[in-house]
C-alpha cells in the first residue's frame, strides 16, 4: 500500500517537476512565481515544429511590487522556434534589435515582445528585457542550442505583406498555410521545407500567395516540379533545388513579377589553406636572422672549445711531430 501511494504521488508530481525547468528562479531583482504549463496555440502544427516543452511564470519585484510574465516554449532545434515565431507574432508588430529575432507590439498596457533565440521562443508581457536580462533567461535554460537558421527566407520575393510569412515543415503546417498543395506534391519525405507569404499587387486588387519549396537536391525538385504545375490555378517555377508556386495570383503578370524574383544562387565553398606564420614574409626574414645568429654563435663556441682543447693537450706535452710547424728557409736560393 505504501509503495502504491508513493508511486501515485510521484506520478502526480512529475508533470509539475517537468514544467519547472525552463525559466530561472530570479532575473536580477525579479523573483519567479509558480510556473505552469501552457498549451500550444496550434498543437498539431507546433508538434510538427518540434515542440518539446512549455512554461509560463510570473515575476515580481518585491521592492516595487511590479510584475511581468514570461511564456517560454522549447523546440528540438532553431528551425522549429523560427517557424513558431513566424506563426505566433501578431500582424501589428515591428522588429527591434535583439539577440536572435525579436518583434514587439506598440506600447500600451498589453504590450508584448516575441523573441526567438536558439531553440527557444519567449513572450515577455509587461517588461522589455535588457540584453543582460534576456541573456540570463536563455543561457540558464536547459537544453539550449543555437544552430544556423534556414536560408530559404532570403529567396522569397520582396514586398510581402508585413508579418505574413509562415514556415512549413510538414503536412500539418502545409494544410494550414497552403491547403491547395497536396502533401504528396510537397514530398516531405525528401526533407523538403517551404515558406509562404502574401503579396498585394502594386495596382489593383487581389492577394497572391507565394510558396517557395526547398529540396535537398536538384533532382528531387525536378521530379516534383510537374506535380506543382498541375495544381489548379497555380503558376510554378523551378530554379535549382527551389520550386516557387504562385497560388491564385491576382493576374498572370503579377505571378510573373513575383516568381521572377525567386532565383537560386549556388554557393561554392573552396577549402582554403589557413594562413600561418610561415606565410608571413617578415616572420620568414626574422627566422633567417635568428638562424644566422645561431650558426655564428655555434661557430664561435666551437672554435673556443677546440682552441681550449688544443692548448690543454700541448701543455701536457702530448703534441706529436705532426703538429709541429716545419719552416723552409728558401730566402736567397735560386
Amino acid at each position: 500500500m505504501r509503495l502504491r501511494l508513493l508511486t501515485t504521488a510521484i506520478l502526480v508530481l512529475l508533470p509539475a517537476m517537468a514544467h519547472a525547468t525552463i525559466l530561472p528562479d530570479t532575473i536580477g531583482q525579479w523573483k519567479r512565481g509558480d510556473p505552469v504549463a501552457v498549451p500550444a496555440p496550434d498543437p498539431k502544427v507546433w508538434g510538427e515544429y518540434g515542440l518539446q516543452e512549455s512554461e509560463q511564470a510570473p515575476y515580481t519585484d518585491p521592492a516595487t511590487n511590479k510584475s511581468f510574465t514570461i511564456t517560454a516554449w522549447r523546440f528540438s532545434d532553431s528551425t522549429g522556434s523560427f517557424a513558431a515565431w513566424n506563426a505566433i507574432r501578431p500582424a501589428d508588430v515591428h522588429k527591434f534589435e535583439v539577440d536572435g529575432m525579436g518583434v514587439e507590439t506598440p506600447d500600451g498596457p498589453n504590450s508584448a515582445q516575441y523573441i526567438a533565440v536558439g531553440n527557444f521562443l519567449f513572450i515577455f508581457r509587461g517588461l522589455k528585457p535588457s540584453k543582460e536580462e534576456l541573456g540570463h533567461v536563455f543561457l540558464t535554460a536547459p537544453h539550449y542550442s543555437n544552430a544556423q537558421l534556414p536560408t530559404l527566407p532570403r529567396y522569397m520575393p520582396s514586398g510581402a505583406i508585413a508579418n505574413s510569412e509562415r514556415y512549413i515543415l510538414g503536412p500539418e503546417s502545409l494544410a494550414k498555410y497552403a491547403p491547395v498543395i497536396p502533401s504528396s506534391t510537397a514530398a516531405f519525405h525528401f526533407s523538403s521545407e517551404a515558406e509562404a507569404a502574401d503579396y498585394l499587387p502594386p495596382k489593383g486588387k487581389g492577394k497572391t500567395t507565394i510558396v517557395v519549396f526547398n529540396f535537398p537536391a536538384i533532382e528531387m525538385a525536378q521530379k516534383q516540379y510537374p506535380m506543382f504545375e498541375a495544381i489548379p490555378g497555380a503558376v510554378a517555377k523551378r530554379t535549382g533545388p527551389l520550386v516557387a508556386v504562385a497560388l491564385h495570383p491576382a493576374t498572370p503578370d503579377e505571378a510573373e513579377r513575383l516568381l521572377a524574383q525567386v532565383k537560386y544562387q549556388a554557393e561554392v565553398t573552396l577549402a582554403e589553406h589557413p594562413p600561418t606564420l610561415k606565410d608571413n614574409p617578415a616572420n620568414l626574414f626574422l627566422n633567417i636572422v635568428i638562424l644566422c645568429g645561431v650558426l655564428i654563435a655555434f661557430c664561435i663556441v666551437s672554435g673556443l672549445v677546440f682552441g681550449f682543447i688544443r692548448h690543454a693537450w700541448r701543455r701536457k706535452g702530448s703534441a706529436s711531430d705532426a703538429d709541429e710547424m716545419i719552416s723552409l728557409h728558401l730566402t736567397g736560393r735560386p
